[in-house]
């Protein structure tokens, strides 16, 4: 009977059919779910259509709406059918390096369309390989090596900026950070840059195709088929349907053209001629498996890493240069630190020694803090149950945190939307006594915290320390609106409309 009734109201039949199941879906999540008795908003437990109307309508403030959902039922929530998120600082550490090696959430790999990057890597046995191959690259004494690379960019930055206090031209100070930080990783990872530092206002940067993958993110996660099927389109009308995605698109095809080239041999003689070793030439030559090595591959791990190493330094500099420009106390305590360490200005500038000024590791500190790096949630997935409190969250179930509620808490970072470099001096503790050190977690921690966390930071030390000793500046219709958290990326963004952090550099 029940065949012959669907055969007869074929549609009909099949609409019956699965309204009731999302009806016994919604029972099963409210009710019989192992999520269920957590709190959080009903609807939350129901679906991801709420996340998907901040996410994506809304424009990257699904962050904010968990923020909101804290005040309201506590500090762990249920705030999608099949993941809880904790706002505690306190068990930041518990998560993400006590816990040891966990699986990170699969469902967030679709992100940028790169799911076989390191850092997309859910499985923890295959991360340990990929990130493995890529750590010697990486390692402290690897980016002291070849910090020579900085300063060769940051001599170009300063001869740049020379040329807009001459003209009495406004700089888009922020635009030439992300063409430093773009020239130095692509130098780095392909002993070739696009030169972007050379450009006449810096209108070009790999910020632009990165954002674009950002923001385009949060659609690609709720719904997957969407880039696939860009994807198969002509990049003529892909470019006419979907801007953002015909940027990132083009971007992938120069890293696997560049790949592509270099695995059959064709950049050998740019790869002899260069001064240093190549992050992908050392890949494709190491002792990878066969499978890791595939074009496509490293092409997912090109924009990764490319990506941390433009965006996330880039958006700190420019974050600490509005504040320093924009507080002349601070600015002046850390032009007196950087003139007496530093009598000529004009001298190679060396990592490892500016790490020693107190006030400027302060300024990069808060740079990092202020800055966030990612302002999303980062789910983790344990084998075992996980207790946070009076709770038990249950095995495989993915449990999130975010750096932004660690780094506004105000309980550890008091007056937390300040630029505070002397909150880091004397080894300072937070109010229990803790060293404010356990709560520096803008690289994330644990064993999938931040690749590039030395080569970001030899950045900005040798930036902050090159631009501030020789130049003084003044905001040009730049405000606080211009850096401050707006929309939730991934990365993250200011305000839609904002024209960047612009400047005017002062004759001497």
């Amino acid at each position: 009977m029940a065949i012959v009734w669907i055969v007869s109201y074929p549609i009909t039949n099949l609409i019956a059919i699965y309204l009731a199941y999302l009806a016994g879906l919604a029972v099963y999540r409210l009710y019989f779910h192992p999520l269920a008795r957590f709190p959080g908003p009903r609807y939350a437990g129901i679906s991801r259509w709420h996340e998907f109307y901040y996410e994506v309508v809304k424009k990257g403030q699904f962050t904010f709406k968990v923020q909101e959902y804290h005040k309201q039922y506590g500090p762990i929530v249920r705030v999608v059918p099949d993941e809880v998120h904790i706002q505690d600082s306190q068990f930041y550490d518990v998560l993400y390096t006590k816990a040891g090696r966990v699986d990170k959430y699969d469902w967030m790999s679709g992100r940028f369309g790169c799911d076989t990057s390191v850092f997309t890597t859910a499985p923890d046995e295959l991360h340990r390989i990929r990130r493995g191959a890529l750590n010697p690259m990486f390692s402290r004494a690897k980016i002291v090596e070849l910090q020579t690379i900085v300063r060769e960019k940051i001599s170009l930055l300063l001869d740049r900026i020379r040329e807009f206090q001459k003209e009495g031209r406004v700089l888009p100070i922020n635009r030439a950070f992300m063409a430093l930080t773009g020239d130095v990783v692509m130098e780095y990872c392909f002993s070739m840059s696009y030169d972007h530092l050379k450009l006449p206002n810096f209108e070009k940067t790999l910020h632009e195709p990165f954002m674009a993958a950002s923001i385009s993110g949060h659609l690609s996660l709720q719904c997957p088929w969407v880039p696939k099927i860009l994807f198969m389109l002509p990049e003529s009308v892909l470019v006419k349907i979907e801007p953002l995605y015909a940027l990132v698109f083009r971007m992938q095809a120069d890293f696997r053209k560049q790949i592509t080239a270099m695995k059959a041999g064709k950049l050998d003689d740019v790869i002899k001629k260069s001064s240093h070793p190549t992050v992908f030439q050392e890949l494709i030559s190491g002792s990878m498996p066969a499978a890791e090595k595939e074009t496509l591959r490293l092409q997912d791990e090109a924009q990764l890493v490319v990506a941390a190493g433009v965006t996330t330094t880039g958006w700190a500099l420019s974050t600490a240069a509005f504040h320093l420009i924009n507080k002349p106390d601070t600015l002046t305590k850390l032009r007196a630190e950087l003139e007496s360490a530093i009598p000529d200005p004009t001298a190679p500038l060396s990592w490892t020694d500016l790490e020693k000024l107190p006030y400027l590791t302060g300024c990069v500190r808060e740079a990092v803090r202020l800055s966030y790096a990612v302002t999303t949630r980062n789910p983790r997935l344990f084998t075992k149950p996980l207790a946070y409190k009076d709770w038990v969250i249950p095995p495989r179930t993915p449990v999130s945190m975010t750096i932004v509620d660690v780094n506004d808490d105000e309980d550890i970072f008091p007056y937390p939307r300040e630029f505070k470099p002397e909150r880091w001096l004397n080894s300072s503790k937070t109010k229990d006594g803790s060293s404010l050190d356990r709560y520096f977690v803008g690289f994330g921690k644990g064993t999938r915290s931040c690749l590039g966390i030395n080569l970001a930071h030899a950045e900005l030390y040798m930036t902050l320390a090159a631009v501030f000793r020789s130049f003084r500046f003044e905001l040009y219709d730049t405000d606080i609106t211009d850096v401050e958290l707006a929309h939730d990326f991934f990365l993250p963004s200011p305000k839609l409309d904002s024209n960047g952090v612009r400047v005017k550099v002062l004759k001497d």
